[in-house]
Formats: structure tokens, C-alpha cells, sequence
């Protein structure tokens, strides 16, 4: 009786492990997009800026945050390098997400701005980054330093490189 209780147990766990499936990346990825806000500073010079990466095309929005706003604000096109892009792409979609954790902070700062990373995957899931009020993410360099440094490289159109109007 205590082995068949056994061996019963063994295969009942053996299937429930053969059911699990090793978590796998979501790719391909068919929109980025890339958000930071200004944080706590006086209304009139809040902003929200917007990067939206897709495979042909770059979009930069520039928003602030009241009516009597000072932000330079509007929707631009972004020209890039089409080798770059599929790079980034390729890049990403090769990260291991599951290997990414978030880490919250033991005391949360007061203010600060934040920024924010969302994948759209073809299969219509997202993925998504969320750094504010101090959190932090392990191995979370692997989808931020990519995409900092390509975003970086491109040319802003002349009308939106000012964050405010002069």
C-alpha cells in the first residue's frame, strides 16, 4: 500500500511538472513604446514625452500636463536608421524577460519623474517596465540600455528639441 500511494504521488507530480512550460520571450515585438514624465516640478512646466517605435516608423510626442503648459508640445516623425532599428528589435526580442524583476524601494522618494517601457508582441500581449517613486529592476539594464542608446542616436526634429517654448 505505501508504495502504490508512492508511485501514485510520483506520477501526479511528474505530470503536473510535465505541464509546466519553461516561460519563453513573446516575441516578435511589434511596437515599443517609451514614456517619461517630468515628475513634481511647477504645473506650467510638467511634460509627457512618448517614443513610439514600430518597425517603419518613429513617433515623438511631447504633452504637458495643464492648460497654461510652457512645454513645447506636439507629434513628430523621427527619421532613423533602418539597420539600427531591426537591431533594437532583434536586440529585445532576444532579452530574457524572465529574468527581469522588479525591486521596490524600502523608502519611496518624494517626486521624481518616471519612466515606463511597453512591449506589444504579434500574439496582442504586452510587457511593460514601470521605474517610479524610486523602483528598480534586476537586469532591467538589458531592455533600458538599448533602447536609451538608440533613442539617444536619433535626430529630433529641429521644432521639438526645445522641451519648453522660448
Amino acid at each position: 500500500m505505501f508504495s502504490r500511494v508512492n508511485l501514485i504521488f510520483v506520477l501526479i507530480v511528474s505530470a503536473a511538472l510535465a505541464s509546466c512550460k519553461k516561460a519563453e520571450n513573446m516575441k516578435p515585438i511589434t511596437q515599443i513604446t517609451t514614456i517619461s514624465e517630468s515628475g513634481t516640478i511647477l504645473p506650467e512646466l510638467q511634460w509627457h514625452e512618448e517614443f513610439i517605435i514600430l518597425q517603419n516608423s518613429i513617433t515623438f510626442i511631447r504633452t504637458g500636463n495643464t492648460d497654461a503648459s510652457e512645454v513645447n508640445t506636439g507629434s513628430w516623425s523621427v527619421l532613423f536608421d533602418s539597420a539600427g532599428l531591426a537591431n533594437l528589435f532583434e536586440t529585445l526580442e532576444n532579452v530574457d524577460l524572465t529574468k527581469i524583476e522588479r525591486i521596490e524601494p524600502v523608502d519611496q522618494p518624494d517626486g521624481g519623474g518616471s519612466e515606463f517601457y511597453l512591449f506589444n508582441y504579434a500574439n496582442g500581449k504586452t510587457w511593460s517596465l514601470e521605474y517610479s517613486l524610486g523602483a528598480t529592476y534586476t537586469n532591467g539594464e538589458e531592455i533600458t540600455q538599448p533602447l536609451q542608446d538608440f533613442i539617444n542616436a536619433l535626430q529630433i526634429p529641429t521644432e521639438a528639441a526645445n522641451r519648453y517654448k522660448w
